[in-house]
This record gives structure tokens, sequence and C-alpha cells, in this order.
């Protein structure tokens, strides 16, 4: 990951929405970076002997008065926009790819039970299958200079096959930010020497940039982590939801979403 010029953002119209687009604002004029709003929308559910299917086109019209009234919230600031019908994660995917956009941001909380389930989905399937890097920013997250970052990581895997420690190292230096790795461990058993190789090789890799690294001994990683992030105070997150990773063990949709629904600061997903 290395510039981020063009952001992505998913809206439902909520008023988590409206505070994910007000931190991204934020985030764009500091990396002067270009930003599409984009809503997408499915057919209501009826019963169709009851019922009325109101015609696409009235939907539409309605999705684009609501981006209307967001957009006017936001005066100064210049927004792309997208309007299109299909699942959120299918659409934000396949525009985030088509459009060679560097960040997709979306919420973690939506408006009412349903559509949070909704958005909390989205942001887990997002975070599972974009190549492109995905911020999940969660509710009452305000926007702050971003000066530490959390990277979570598994040390029993080979490292030197992998580019995420360039990844990393490369979002850490954009930022201008300090990085603190963050590894949990059951116990001191699992230090072993594959750990410790692995674990050399990574501060090789990153001498040459700001970090720390911090060994957190819980029973639970996800609890691990969240509490570690509480103390520490960082800025963000970034964890890499793939099998070598801490994840290995951990990055199953309940695990996930506990992580992204209980972190009190943005979780960035980086793949391979």
């Amino acid at each position: 990951m290395n510039m981020i010029k063009k952001i992505l953002v998913g809206v439902d119209f909520s008023e988590h929405s409206r505070a994910v687009v007000r931190y991204v604002t934020q985030l764009a004029n500091k990396l002067s970076a270009d930003v599409t709003l984009l809503h997408s929308y499915t057919l209501p559910l009826v019963n169709f002997e009851a019922g009325y299917i109101p015609p696409i086109e009235d939907i539409q019209k309605e999705a684009e008065a609501e981006m209307n009234a967001l957009l006017g919230q936001f005066v100064g600031f210049k927004f792309n926009t997208i309007i299109k019908m299909g699942f959120a994660s299918e659409v934000l995917l396949d525009t985030a790819n088509d459009g060679g956009y560097d960040l997709i941001v979306v919420g973690i909380v939506g408006e009412g039970i349903v559509k949070e389930k909704l958005i909390g989905s989205t942001a887990y399937e997002l975070s599972r299958e974009s190549k492109v890097p995905v911020l999940i920013i969660p509710k009452n997250a305000e926007y702050q200079p971003i000066k530490k970052i959390a990277y979570a990581c598994d040390f029993h895997h080979d490292l030197s096959k992998s580019d995420l420690y360039l990844k990393v190292k490369n979002i850490v230096q954009y930022l201008g930010a300090e990085l603190e790795i963050v590894s949990v461990v059951n116990s001191e058993k699992d230090i072993d020497i594959k750990f410790a190789k692995d674990y050399l090789f990574f501060e090789k890799k990153l001498e040459d940039i700001p970090h720390q690294h911090f060994f957190v001994t819980h029973h639970k990683a996800s609890e691990g982590i969240l509490e570690y992030i509480k103390v520490r105070k960082c800025d963000w997150l970034i964890i890499s939801p793939l099998k070598h990773t801490l994840f290995e063990r951990l990055f199953k949709e309940s695990v996930t979403k506990e992580i992204v629904f209980h972190s009190p600061v943005p979780v960035l997903t980086l793949h391979e």
C-alpha cells in the first residue's frame, strides 16, 4: 500500500454513516485524496399477495434525494457519488476494483437492528474478500491525527514468504505514524525457535521505522488485542484476515465481528 489518493466510502444514510463521512473528509484532507460516496440498494421484501412493489426508479430517486441531503451537510467538500442497485459488499468490491480505488471505508453500525446486521456483515465480507485495503470505522470514532498504529501479528508463519510486512511498513510511513506490533500468546510455550526466527526477520525488515514490539499473554487473543489497543491508546489497528497470521486460529465470523464491533478505533484490513 503506497499512496492513498482515491477513497471509496459505503454509505447507508444513517447517523453513523454521516459520522463516517465526517471522519473520511478529515482523513482525505490530510492525504489530499478524492472521495467517492457509494450507496447501494436492493428491492424491498414484500408480500406479493398483499402488495405493491415500488418501481426501481422511485427507489433510485429516493436514494438520490438522501444523497443530496447528505452532501448538503458537507458544503465545501467535493465528493463524487455513485448509486447502484445490488448487495453492498458486491457493489463496493466491484466498484473498488474497476475504479482503481486505494481504500474502501465502511461503518460498522447502521440504523436499527436490521441495518446494523447488514452493515456488520458487509464489513466482515469486505475484510475477507477485498484485495483493496478496508478501513472499518466503529461507532463514536472521531478523527484525530494518526500517530500510533497497532498491528496484530503472528510469528508462527514464514513471514519471509509474505509481503504483508512491506504493506504495514508502507502505510505506517505514509501516515507518519509509529508502529506497535502486538502478538498474543497463550503462554511462553508458544514462543519456539520458528517463532523467534520470524520475529528476528520482522525486526530486520522494520528497523528503519519507529516501532516497538509487545507480547500479550491472554487465553483469548481477540480480548487480548482489544485490551491492548485501549490501554496503549492506539489510533488504528491493522489486521490481516489470512490463515497465516494471528487470525489463523481466530478469523472466524464470530471472532472477527467481536474485534470489529468492539474496537474503539478504526480497523484496517490488509491482504497479501
